[in-house]
């Protein structure tokens, strides 16, 4: 018996320290143990208890009827309804506040004095379950004592926290997370409850706030400042622009006298009879509309990416961004870059026509043939090596075909005369064009086929694109096609209804004479045939001037002034200067001889004017003429729109009245 009795303290022992242990877990209210055994009798009845540690009130021991929501009593039954628990009303006391403070010393007072008593009780029960040995009762025991040392625990914290001026959110939330076994945080960086500023928020807020506002601010006046900066800069360019430019003439300008008789070298090939002089832009235009129509192609640099062979002596060769992305500028099917290099020490310009479709806007590709005589050519060639760096100018160029002006479109080629018309034919298959598409080429022998391949896959996949060509040095080869030139009957073959059709013809000059004139005789209007020579002009040789008839010895010719340099590539050569030429934007000017063009004359006197072919064609010396009237040879290179403007090629206008040219 003595035995018993000691086993039985020994679990009591453990039963009150397993208790006291348990503080800072989750309370089990003893009410709702009571309510799984509804036939044990419970203890002797107390008096209510305070509000429990969370905050509802406290279960009493002596309940037998369970309440809703078992096993969360502390916590007001979790969902329950009931009165507000304290610690919850803790929560919405902001600020520690006389009243609030009061409050918290009652509270405290009540639960201490509440949970002594608990106690007191519970020992009492405790011993005399362990003398009736009663195992159950000894455990309501133990958790009669827990509960009131949660309340006399919960009461002292409120009590000291009250003392120290901490606020009762931070009260709740620390007893919360005593309850809960959290691990109290290291270092808060911010007390956010120090203090409540305007509109509810703290001030941590408020100054956090602030600061992004500051900021925000500051880059939009930064950003304002910038764009007033541009804008005045702008403004400041624009009217220096203004200023500098002359007044248009008052009239019309008095003719010259009558123009001397033209070189003996035959004229480039173009589509229409010789131009008829060009005046000035008159009252009409004014020289604002005509710097307008004289815009400048983009100019920079582009990496060679990538070189295809493309026949023995013909390379394609694909130009990208720097930056990657798309290439910096747009062009339309047909148009050409101008390629710039230094050779030498000197600058050389030469215009190859974009063989790529406008579709492709992450690259340009242009087919160069390597020409003996080709500075540029044999430069790209022989020299340039993919990761180079190219300065071009681009886009330029008036012989275009986007698939909008005609129902159908015959494309004649010779030689490398192909790369205009690959850059239709790729545009128009890639846009779907629903028209019909006659491509005609004409090459040496099938080595010197340019995009043969290509041309057969596009043929297969495009029902409405026909590809006819013709070798006309097949002896020897697989060559199962036509033999020979383009002639008329060729054309007659491949084309049906041709006359009704548009027409662009590209390469060398003596086959664009035989196509044309077997064009007219097929009726083909002439506005509805559109040619580009490829290869030099066969007038004045680019770089040199045609001799003027040698005067009588009675009138020598007078020298140019002794300070007046040399052209940089023309030889010197002696001119009779009848008339003047004033460059407005540059200040200078110079003599101008009848057979001498404004390109020439500026070189002479150092004023500088972008060109390219030199022959008319590719548009880049395009220049406002501001008084005076200029005779033509070639305008291929020259819209009507802009001719209508005033503007004029420097490299083919040619006067022998005095002239004003803005540049």
């Amino acid at each position: 018996m003595q035995r018993r009795g000691s086993g039985l303290l020994w679990i009591g022992a453990a039963l009150l320290a397993a208790s006291l242990n348990g503080a800072a877990l989750a309370q089990v209210d003893p009410g709702d143990h009571a309510a799984h055994h509804p036939g044990q009798a419970g203890p002797p009845a107390r008096a209510a208890a305070p509000a429990g540690p969370g905050g509802g009130a406290m279960p009493s021991t002596s309940a037998p009827a369970p309440q809703p929501g078992g096993g969360c009593g502390g916590m007001m039954g979790c969902m329950g309804g009931g009165p507000r628990p304290f610690y919850a009303s803790l929560l919405d006391m902001p600020a520690i506040t006389p009243e609030a403070r009061r409050a918290i010393q009652v509270e405290a007072e009540r639960r201490i004095g509440w949970g002594a008593g608990a106690i007191a009780a519970g020992q009492a029960r405790l011993e005399a379950a362990f003398a009736a040995n009663d195992v159950l009762a000894a455990g309501a025991a133990a958790g009669a004592v827990r509960e009131g040392l949660l309340n006399v625990e919960s009461g002292t914290a409120m009590l000291r926290a009250a003392a120290n001026g901490t606020p009762p959110r931070a009260i709740a939330l620390t007893w919360f997370r005593d309850q809960l076994s959290l691990p109290a945080p290291e270092a808060a960086p911010m007390v956010m409850d120090g203090g409540i500023g305007p509109w509810g928020l703290s001030w941590y807020h408020l100054t956090t706030m602030a600061l992004l506002i500051a900021f925000v601010g500051g880059t939009l006046l930064i950003q304002y400042a910038r764009m007033r900066r541009v804008g005045g800069l702008v403004q400041r360019l624009a009217t220096a622009a203004a200023g500098a430019r002359p007044a248009p003439a008052a009239g019309p300008p008095s003719p010259g006298p009558a123009a001397p008789p033209p070189t003996e070298a035959a004229p480039l090939p173009v589509s229409g009879p010789p131009a008829a002089p060009v005046p000035a832009a008159g009252p009409a235009p004014s020289p604002a509309a005509a710097t307008a129509a004289a815009k400048r192609p983009w100019s920079g640099r582009l990496r060679l990416a990538a070189v295809f062979p493309e026949t023995p002596n013909v390379k394609t060769f694909r130009l990208v961004s720097p930056e990657s992305g798309d290439v910096p500028f747009a062009f339309m099917p047909g148009q050409f870059l101008t390629v710039s290099a230094e050779i030498d020490g000197k600058t050389v310009r030469r215009s190859y026509t974009i063989a790529s479709s406008p579709t492709q806007r992450s690259y340009v590709e242009v087919t160069v043939k390597r020409e003996d005589q080709g500075v540029i050519s044999r430069h790209l060639h022989d020299n340039v090596v993919v990761g180079d760096l190219l300065d071009v100018s681009a886009p330029s160029g008036v012989f275009t075909f986007t698939g909008t002006d005609a129902e159908s479109i015959v494309l004649i080629a010779g030689g490398v005369g192909i790369t205009p018309m690959m850059s239709v034919a790729r545009y128009l298959t890639d846009t779907s064009y629903p028209g019909e598409i006659y491509f005609l080429y004409g090459a040496r022998s099938t080595a010197d086929f340019i995009f043969r391949e290509e041309l057969e896959y596009l043929q297969k996949r495009h029902p409405n694109l026909h590809v006819a060509a013709t070798m006309s040095r097949a002896q020897g080869t697989a060559w199962m096609g036509a033999e020979g030139p383009i002639t008329k009957e060729f054309i007659a073959r491949a084309v049906p209804e041709i006359a009704r059709r548009r027409v662009h013809l590209c390469g060398p000059p003596p086959m664009m004479e035989s196509v044309k004139a077997a064009l007219a005789e097929f009726g083909v209007p002439k506005e509805q045939v559109k040619t580009e020579a490829f290869g030099p002009a066969r007038g004045v040789t680019p770089g040199t001037a045609a001799h003027l008839p040698a005067p009588a010895p009675a009138a020598p010719p007078a020298p140019a002034p002794a300070s007046t340099p040399a052209a940089p590539s023309a030889a010197a050569v002696p001119r009779v200067a009848t008339a003047e030429v004033l460059f407005t934007k540059s200040g200078k000017s110079g003599a101008l001889a009848p057979d001498q063009t404004v390109l020439e004359a500026a070189e002479a006197i150092g004023v500088a004017i972008d060109y390219s072919c030199r022959v008319g064609i590719c548009g880049a010396c395009k220049v406002p003429l501001l008084k005076g009237e200029v005779t033509m040879e070639v305008e291929e290179g020259l819209p009507p729109e802009d001719k209508a403007c005033g503007i004029i090629l420097a490299c083919q206008a040619k006067s022998v009245g005095s002239l004003e040219v803005e540049a």
